[in-house]
């Protein structure tokens, strides 16, 4: 082959492979903006944590009139509880409903913890979420959104995947780290409508300040990245129960676009003893370069028994 005919092969390659990777949509996991009341859905290593059965939805929506985005709504329920007397391992389930641009994500995950006791109040879990993933795309909104050749019906694909953690609580301490997303999922749909799941990696911690038998103040923070480069986004909570009321207020920072124009968010919900609790979520948003998005709104109810 002669060197022109080489060069012009090797040129050809090289722009068919970077036009597959750059056809390819890189899909960040949904965090909720309650994360401190879904560690089970962000954390398999919590399940049985508390020693306690527990049972949850959250519900999100990106925009309370549905017409400023495509992506509206976004369902969370998950149960999970501990198993033995002594060893206090893990068990649970989690279903996800997630709408994201043209694109609607469907999970089901099962897990299991093994606990080890570190002391009276204290124990470190180690946990593994396997799970199956259910993506499908609206060809036509898909066209519409990215400028491309009108295309027509749906495309879907089913991957599974791995997602593993640690949870450790020392009396009112707490902490996790999560790696999702480890068998990097591909879905391969029609065209350049292809979507990548990154491995992502999660960290969180937090302390419960017991003032008075009716008074308690919980900051934490929750922190996420790709683990194939990306930027760290952070959020930073404060959460005050007084008797049945509950307060508080969200920080977020980091490269997630909904973080730059909505830093904060409110709280506020009612609490029943330590079997019920029912916490909203509400952005406050800024204006930028003549554009305000719709504010945020999440729900999160937990049952603990």
């Amino acid at each position: 082959m002669k060197l022109k005919q080489l060069l012009a092969f090797s040129l050809l390659l090289l722009t068919g492979a970077a036009y597959g990777q750059s056809s390819s949509q890189r899909h960040q996991s949904f965090i909720p903006r309650l994360y401190h009341q879904n560690y089970f859905f962000l954390n398999p290593a919590f399940a049985g944590a508390e020693g306690k059965k527990e049972v949850g939805i959250t519900t999100h929506l990106n925009s309370l009139g549905g017409e400023s985005s495509t992506a509206p709504l976004s369902v969370l329920a998950y149960y999970h509880g501990a198993v033995g007397d002594t060893t206090r391992n893990g068990v649970g389930v989690v279903a996800l409903y997630d709408q994201f641009g043209p694109y609607w994500l469907g999970k089901l995950g099962l897990s299991y913890t093994k606990r080890f006791k570190l002391g009276p109040e204290s124990g470190l879990g180690i946990g593994a979420e396997l799970s199956g993933k259910y993506l499908n795309v609206d060809l036509a909104e898909f066209s519409r959104i990215y400028a491309v050749k009108p295309m027509v019906g749906h495309d879907n694909d089913l991957r599974p995947d791995v997602n593993m953690g640690l949870w450790l609580n020392v009396q009112d301490f707490f902490a996790g780290a999560t790696f999702a997303n480890l068998l990097e999922p591909t879905f391969n749909l029609t065209g350049a409508s292809e979507v990548h799941d990154e491995r992502e990696l999660y960290l969180t911690a937090g302390y419960k300040f017991t003032l008075t038998q009716d008074v308690n103040i919980t900051p934490s923070l929750f922190l996420d990245k790709p683990l194939n480069g990306g930027k760290l986004a952070q959020q930073y909570n404060v959460l005050a129960n007084v008797k049945m009321i509950s307060v508080g207020a969200t920080y977020r920072n980091g490269s997630r676009y909904e973080f730059e124009q909505a830093p904060w968010s409110l709280n506020a919900g009612v609490k029943l003893a330590d079997r019920f609790s029912l916490l909203t979520s509400y952005d406050l948003t800024q204006e930028k370069n003549g554009y305000e998005p719709d504010p945020q709104v999440e729900a999160s109810l937990r049952m603990k028994f």
